[in-house]
């Protein structure tokens, strides 16, 4: 097969077509013509070894040339080529020792010559069976992969195969008979050309990403990675991210229109609940006896709607802010939080510990004051104590509340878990303080205030690390 019908049968491989099974084809000759001019030289080697051996020559000179036929026959037989060859080896021996009998030397050399014949067609056999195989695995990943790959001539750039993946992205048919030149497919010259000369000084390219065309013009994007494998030529894979890049599209347009709600939620709305929270304190304070309950309830729901504004503009912060951690007075945050609170009784010594951490830190102590005046009861009871580590911060809130039950302990820090159902929030501001300290680099836990009797308190315990003074 010349021309472009066996250059198709290169670049082309049918999965169904099991004619791969053939050996290669030495120099390019077909098979048969090979078998027929081995038989033709077999046939005239035992003829010639008859009239040579009767005529008097020595059989170490024609006992070489039946190499030739073992090595063969062996490769293109295989295993019938073995008997072959076990035949021929048998009929040399047989002729020396009827042409040369009783010349030791050369039944000697004529036996050690047929062994060598039968070993060299049993090696090639071998060696030709384990090829097939390998071909055929390569062969199997080649078909079967998800991935588009070619095998490509660096030289002319021209793909010399190509599997059934590659030519299906490329819209490309395999009934093409001209050979497929690679900068038809890529659109961007740099990226052919920076990829061959990865190729020359390392022998592979790294993961490039490029613009494609198919057959009929439209567009694909793909990674495209390269190994060479000869002098010339370079297997490259192709993975498809069209669909990939497309739905990165898609997912960057849902964010910004998160970013935009949010945006919506954290500013106007919070803005007309800062003023309906500003009025209603007006309003509960000029109410009646009559009216003051309700007015107290009005309060409360708009407090606990500008906390869950503020914790979620606090988690967008923690997703989208990059993090920089700065030495930060412990202090100083601590009486920030309880200025908060001025009605709470909480019992704070102070401390000297400088810790590694943003602005954000604040929310921490927040929400832990916090959750301690809403599900503390009555008058709660609120202590924080700092000890300072050789290398850590260690920070106690404590309540003198109801507690935790042990069951939900291990739950209690995961986003929008509750200890007490019928409020709504706690949990929401125990995973912001949980994802606020890890980013930190500490942790957090929380215990009964009277070991092993959970219902009469409960303590957060959470570290920080410590700023090293010279």
């Amino acid at each position: 097969m010349t021309g472009p019908e066996k250059y198709m049968t290169s670049v082309f491989h049918d999965p169904a077509d099991d004619s791969y099974a053939v050996p290669e084809e030495p120099f390019g000759l077909p098979v048969a013509y090979w078998k027929a001019a081995l038989i033709l030289f077999t046939f005239v080697l035992i003829v010639s070894t008859v009239i040579l051996l009767m005529s008097g020559l020595t059989p170490h000179v024609i006992g070489a040339l039946y190499a030739i036929p073992a090595i063969l026959f062996a490769y293109f037989f295989r295993r019938k080529g073995v008997l072959i060859v076990y035949l021929l080896a048998m009929f040399f021996f047989g002729a020396v020792v009827v042409f040369r009998y009783p010349n030791v030397d050369d039944l000697v050399a004529a036996a050690l010559r047929s062994i060598l014949l039968i070993a060299i067609a049993l090696t090639v056999s071998y060696l030709t069976h384990f090829l097939l195989l390998e071909k055929r695995k390569y062969h199997a990943i080649f078909d079967n992969t998800e991935n588009g790959v070619v095998v490509l001539d660096i030289d002319t750039c021209a793909i010399t195969e190509m599997n059934q993946r590659f030519s299906s992205l490329t819209n490309l048919s395999p009934g093409t008979r001209e050979p497929v030149d690679l900068r038809r497919l890529v659109k961007d010259p740099e990226v052919i050309s920076g990829m061959f000369q990865a190729l020359a000084t390392q022998c592979s390219s790294p993961a490039i990403e490029a613009n494609l065309t198919r057959a009929d013009g439209t567009e694909w994007v793909a990674i495209i990675v390269g190994r060479k494998i000869a002098y010339n030529h370079a297997v490259l894979t192709f993975v498809d991210i069209t669909d990939k890049k497309k739905l990165d599209a898609e997912l960057h347009q849902l964010h910004e229109d998160a970013n935009l709600y949010l945006d919506i939620l954290t500013h106007d709305i919070n803005n007309i609940n800062t003023a309906s929270l500003n009025y209603s304190r007006l309003l509960e304070g000029r109410a009646g006896e009559t009216n003051r309950p309700l007015s107290h309830n009005l309060v409360l729901a708009l407090e606990k709607t500008d906390e869950i504004i503020h914790n979620v503009s606090t988690l967008r912060r923690i997703r989208e802010d990059s993090v920089k951690l700065v030495p930060i007075p412990l202090i100083d945050i601590i009486n920030r939080e309880i200025a908060g609170f001025p009605d709470a009784q909480i019992d704070y010594k102070g401390c000297s510990a400088t810790v590694m951490a943003d602005e954000m830190l604040s929310s921490v102590f927040s929400n832990l004051i916090g959750n301690a005046i809403k599900f503390g009861g009555k008058n709660p009871q609120i202590t924080i104590r700092v000890e300072d580590g050789e290398n850590e911060v260690f920070v106690a809130v404590a309540d003198s509340g109801p507690g935790i039950p042990d069951e939900l302990k291990t739950r209690i820090f995961d986003r929008f878990e509750r200890g007490d159902t019928t409020v709504s929030g706690k949990g929401l501001g125990l995973f912001i303080c949980k994802t606020l300290i890890e980013r930190y680099g500490g942790s957090i836990r929380v215990e009964d205030l009277v070991p092993g009797s959970w219902q009469k308190g409960t303590i957060f315990r959470f570290t920080l690390r410590k700023v090293q003074h010279p």
